[in-house]
């Protein structure tokens, strides 16, 4: 199915030793499940799969996919009914009797009972005539399966009749799902057919490929032309602009209105490499493929997704399964991330960003989606299949259920560096066969429980599975319904060799609380619901849901609407909006029952409200540009480069006329800018001076000072780079000296030459010169060892003295504030795998490292930026620094830290990186075994095959090397943006809230206006190696800080997805420049934004 990725999980055992010996049952969770016997249900429908020679997950990778479930009330008695499909044997169709039991009317009801390859199956209303139909995807014209997709069509006596022939639908080909919807609002359901592909020569290739058209592998998109008075679909998916190649492996299926337009539109998870599709409806019966304008990146392999509502802020959210283990073992001998050179190559073919993990993509409501798997720790589930979002507990959030498990694992490491030395070619009949069978029977089978996720609100998740009542399970296909009306969510699973899971929702919980279910009926022939989307507004609370079964992996789920409530006894309206642009409200809904809701045509239509993307703002005249450098080829353990760290950004006015300008820095091979304002606020580049002659150097940071006492301000700015041996001239800093109207010649001095991370002034024993601080990034080609950096005295000649070499750590930013109170002007450090660093100033050039004595010292964090303020209006300096945030693959705490080991482990001359983390539960080498072997080639000989390696849970198992005789280590013990409020000189610690913890955070700025101190925020960072992935989910904000240190959420700023911000600036009273490293900067206005 899967080609090198990521995959698996925990076995879960219970023994006992003796007879007499008591086990105790795990305590249930706030949300359980329990598993009806087949002879309690008269469900016993069981997906069997037996290998065959001549079909076997070796011809077919997708032979272990499963099969797929429907549930719907086909005979309109109240009681949704359930079909489900099959791969080797017959579908099943069971009718609802009611009290959970069901009766298998297959036959009865007139359904084929040829055991073809079904796949995905979805009920809906095909021709509005009030009745659910069937719609069942098979694969066919492949191999030895012929078949072709089939449509039933219901009597209305619970008999069907198959009629894709007569309708247009009977595809035959590579099929996976369909989704009906109605795509130009004309009251008929039009539908999406969502096909894969198979690994051919056509299947690979760059994104050029995609207009080739694939007869059996390509989408389709049919048009209904029941408004024609004609029960035919026609065949629109060229016209419609639907991609129809053999690049797409579609396994994932919604239809859904994701930018809120009033149009549906259409999102398909592909496999493999190529990217998700995002159609955004255009309203003229054409859709515009748009998932880079949306999504930052998607999953690498998505298999199943669902769109709903996480976070109550009435906007679609989406998430997406992948298949990351969260067993480290299973982690550790899987295959997992492309390494960074194919990650290079597959943008090089036009493919976007992809992660081997699930993603959870936040809904900004402004056209941006934010993926903050990592930060609710929902990333990793295993092989999974199914997601099902819905509130599962009735407490008025929607939780997340999760299918997990495959027969055959074709992604372990060991398996495949077995395939990898067989060569087929010299095989055929008999032999071949054999030697396929022998392959399969290498593959882990291994069966895990599915997983339940509990939202508690404010992005936090809780991973349930046996104290949910999950079992181990081959589980794929999955949907959900209140099967025995009694107001909470029951779920059906389609399991391999093993019996359909009917799971009754048995949540203590759910007796408590209240809740209230929709069924929305069109009122005419022509009219069909699904579409509609439904607001219910009840005691200042409103929850949002629309109507659209297809959720999940291959299945459609309930057209009943859910809403838990919680303790809320009263619903105050329902707002309803159809699909043709009517909105109806409806009041006097009955609590905990069920209401009818019968559309009403003589509602006055609305015109829908779109979200256009609300980047209120101006692009800016400088574009940073880096050269194309790659760390990881010299330095393969390094996590992230350090040779992309601008740009440098200065505000100041360097002609006297009483505007600030601004000095921009270039990358290495870019001269730095000069933008005079003028005063009508807009900036001219002046091209005089010296910085034209010095494009060679990376600036990575730099200050205006008055350097030469003449009462203008001067420049120093720092170099750095990663690319350069240390004390390269390349790596020199410049001082550039004023003549009073902004021309800068450089000063010919001999100054520090080191990868810089941050240059901060102060004068620091009050002789009326500015002195300086030269904090150092890296030692180049040895990431994690600690540089030098310099305290400098000004002498007052132009010259600085150094005071102070000083090994701090990586250094990224550095502040000059008072912050015990005593008069003197302290020093305030951040880096990666360091502290918040306080130096405190003793006089006469002396300075003591306060760190631990002010409650900083367990604050080891990957700190990018601090700023120093009395931000609850205290009289003492506060400290405000941004981390890499929560949003990250490493997790870190006191209890459980994050180390870096560093020495040279194979006596090669170079120092070698070695990350080891918290992998849920277990301390795991962040690096691959196949990393680690080309960084140490001795590892290889001492870890033979990849079961081995997965057992490694510390450096001396790795190295050899005992942890005393490691030449230095570093840790993680905060990932957190922060703000601590200083008492007395000891600070205590709040997190930023959880909107700042999306990503890392670069630079922010604190500002006080009309008596309200606010944090402006921006980030993002895109130079991580590829198995940490880009840090793209930060778009800035604005924080406000209240009475008691209380930090609120106030809003986002008006940028562009995914921007890679290092600076901001305020301009002017109302206006903000954001520059960014590698793209383009903009002026912004933060608060004139939703």
């Amino acid at each position: 199915m899967k080609k090198i990725t990521l995959v698996s999980l925990l076995v879960f055992a219970l023994f006992t030793n003796c007879k007499n010996e008591k086990v105790e049952a795990e305590p249930k969770a706030a949300i359980y499940f329990e598993n009806l016997p087949a002879d309690s249900t008269g469900i016993d429908f069981s997906n069997e799969l037996t290998h065959k020679d001549n079909l076997n997950i070796i011809e077919y990778l997708y032979y272990y996919n499963g099969g797929g479930v429907a549930v719907g009330d086909i005979n309109n008695d109240g009681l949704d009914d359930i079909y489900f499909s099959a791969n080797q044997s017959t579908d099943k169709l069971y009718l609802n009797l009611g009290n959970l039991k069901f009766q298998d009317i297959t036959a009865q009801a007139g359904l084929e009972t040829d055991a073809t390859w079904s796949t995905g199956v979805t009920m809906e209303d095909v021709n509005n005539d009030g009745l659910l139909d069937i719609y069942v995807s098979k694969v066919g014209s492949y191999k030895d399966l012929k078949a072709h997709n089939l449509l039933y069509i219901n009597k209305g006596d619970a008999t069907f009749k198959e009629s894709s022939s007569e309708y247009g639908l009977d595809f035959s080909g590579l099929s996976t799902q369909a989704s009906f919807f109605d795509y130009d609002n004309d009251g008929d359901m039009d539908v999406y057919l969502m096909n894969h592909s198979v690994h051919n020569s056509d299947s690979y290739g760059d994104i050029g490929k995609r207009v080739l058209v694939d007869s059996i592998a390509g989408d389709k998109l049919f048009e209904n032309q029941l408004h024609e008075g004609v029960a035919t679909f026609i065949d629109v998916t060229e016209s419609a602009q639907i991609y129809s190649s053999a690049l797409g492996y579609g396994l994932a299926l919604a239809t859904t209105d994701i930018n809120k337009d009033g149009l549906i539109d259409i999102y398909v998870g592909n496999d493999f490499h190529e990217n998700d599709y995002l159609y955004i409806n255009q309203g003229d019966k054409t859709f515009e493929e748009s998932s880079a304008s949306y999504l930052q990146h998607t999953a690498r392999f998505t298999m199943g997704i669902d769109v709903a509502d996480l976070n109550n802020d009435s906007y679609l959210d989406l998430f997406s399964l992948d298949m990351m283990p969260f067993d480290h073992e299973i982690f550790l001998k899987s295959g997992g991330e492309d390494s960074d050179n194919i990650y290079r190559i597959k943008k090089n073919f036009g493919f976007q960003t992809q992660y081997a993990r699930n993603t959870l993509q936040l809904n900004r409501g402004n056209g941006i989606f934010s993926d903050i798997a990592l930060m609710t720790e929902t990333h990793a589930t295993d092989w999974s299949w199914s997601s099902l979002i819905e509130d599962y507990d009735n407490d008025g959030r929607n939780d997340i259920y999760v299918t997990n498990g495959i027969y055959k694992r074709p992604n372990d490491l060991n398996y495949i560096n077995y395939l990898s030395n067989v060569d087929f070619a010299k095989y055929d009949g008999a032999k071949r066969n054999e030697i396929e069978k022998k392959l399969v029977d290498m593959m882990p089978t291994i069966n895990i429980p599915n997983v339940v996720f509990r939202n508690k609100g404010n992005f936090e998740f809780e991973r349930l599975t046996s104290s949910a009542g999950q079992s181990p399970s081959y589980s794929n296909g999955a949907a959900y319904s209140d099967l025995d009306n009694d107001g909470d969510i029951d779920i059906v699973v389609n399991n391999i060799n093993q019996k359909a899971s009917v799971l009754e929702n048995k949540s203590e919980a759910d007796t408590t609380r209240n809740h209230i279910s929709i069924t929305l009926k069109g009122n005419d022939s022509l009219f069909n619901p699904t579409g509609s989307k439904l607001t219910l507004y009840a005691d200042n609370h409103k929850f949002y849901k629309e109507l659209s079964v297809n959720r999940g992996f291959q299945s459609a789920s309930t057209r009943k609407l859910h809403y838990g409530l919680g303790t809320i006894s009263k619903v105050d309206s329902l707002v309803v909006q159809w699909l043709d642009g009517r909105t109806q409200i409806i009041k006097d809904l009955s609590i905990n029952k069920e209401n009818n809701i019968q559309r009403n045509s003589n509602t006055v239509k609305t015109v829908a409200r779109t979200t256009p993307l609300e980047t209120a703002l101006e692009e800016f005249a400088f574009r940073h540009l880096e050269n194309n450098y790659v760390d990881y080829d010299r330095e393969v353990l390094m996590p992230e480069k350090l040779s992309a760290e601008g740009p440098a950004a200065v505000q100041a006015d360097f002609n006297g006329d009483g505007l600030d300008d601004l000095y921009l820095g270039g990358a290495k091979y870019q001269s730095p800018s000069l933008y005079l304002k003028n005063p009508d606020g807009s900036y001219t580049v002046s091209k005089e001076g010296d910085f034209g002659n010095d494009n060679i150097y990376e600036d990575v940071d730099a200050i205006a000072l008055d350097i030469d006492n003449d009462s203008d301000l001067d420049l120093y700015v720092m170099t750095g780079g990663n690319e350069n041996a240390e004390s390269s001239d390349y790596l020199e800093d410049r001082i550039y000296i004023n003549d009073g109207n902004a021309l800068f010649r450089r000063l010919p001095l001999d100054l520090i030459k080191t990868n810089g991370g941050s240059v901060s002034s102060a004068d620091f024993d009050k002789d009326g010169h500015l002195d300086l601080f030269i904090g150092s990034r890296s030692i180049p080609g040895n990431y994690g060892l600690s540089p030098y950096s310099f305290i400098l005295k000004n002498n007052g000649k132009g010259q600085f003295i150094i005071v102070k070499k000083i090994r701090m750590g990586m250094v990224t930013d550095s502040e000059w504030s008072d912050i015990n109170g005593d008069g003197e002007l302290d020093l305030v450090v951040v880096g990666d795998w360091m502290p918040i660093t306080v130096y405190l100033n003793q006089g006469d050039s002396e300075f003591k490292n306060a760190t631990k004595e002010m409650g900083l010292d367990e604050t080891y964090g990957m700190w990018n930026v601090v700023a120093v303020a009395d931000i609850d209006k205290n009289g003492k300096n506060d400290i405000v620094a941004g981390n890499a945030g929560l949003n990250f693959k490493l997790k870190a705490s006191p209890e459980n830290p994050v180390h870096l080991y560093i020495d040279d482990f194979d006596d090669n001359g170079s120092a070698d990186p070695i990350i080891f983390y918290d992998f849920f539960g277990h301390q795991v080498p962040f690096a691959s075994k196949d990393k680690l072997v080309t960084q140490i080639p001795s590892i290889k000989k001492d870890f033979l095959d990849y079961e081995t390696f997965s057992k490694i849970d510390n450096i001396t198992d790795l190295t050899g090397k005992k942890i005393d005789e490691i030449l230095e280590i570093k840790k993680l013990t905060e990932l957190r943006s922060m703000a601590y409020f200083n008492k007395n000189a000891v600070f205590t610690a709040v997190p930023l809230p959880k909107e700042a913890q999306m990503s890392s955070v670069e630079d922010l700025l604190i500002t006080t206006e009309d008596e309200k101190t606010r944090i402006t925020f921006v980030g993002n960072y895109m130079d991580y190696t590829n198995e940490l992935g880009n840090s793209d989910a930060n778009s800035g904000g604005v924080l406000k800080i209240s009475e008691n240190q209380k930090i609120s959420f106030e809003k986002y700023l008006p940028l562009p997805a995914g921007l890679n911000s290092r600076k901001i600036l305020k301009v002017n009273d109302t206006t903000y420049l954001v520059i960014s490293n590698n793209d383009n900067s903009y002026l912004i206005d933060p608060m004139n934004n939703r």
